[in-house]
């Protein structure tokens, strides 16, 4: 491996160290953490899936799960998913 190579690799790890400490730190919390009943949860997922999705809220029945994801406007509102959680979810990547 080059040098060259080799930093590549370095500053793609800590770019990747960097977005994983920033997820992290996000405040909000996962499905497992925000669960409190059953129910709709409005969540948003991501491509670089550290901690799984967020829970912006909920428990809603579906039709307010969709009308608080629409109040979020158009530009934030595709990103956001009615997800049904009828029992406490796993908490994510464990079985």
């Amino acid at each position: 491996m080059s040098l060259r190579s080799f930093y590549r690799l370095s500053v793609c790890a800590a770019a990747l160290s960097v977005v994983a400490s920033l997820g992290a730190c996000s405040g909000r919390q996962g499905a497992a953490e925000a669960y409190t009943g059953p129910g709709w949860y409005l969540e948003r997922s991501y491509i670089i899936v550290v901690g799984g999705p967020k829970v912006y809220g909920g428990p809603f029945s579906y039709e307010k799960c969709e009308e608080e994801r629409l109040k979020l406007g158009p530009e934030v509102s595709p990103e956001m998913l009615c997800v049904n959680h009828p029992g406490k979810p796993k908490r994510y990547g464990l079985y």
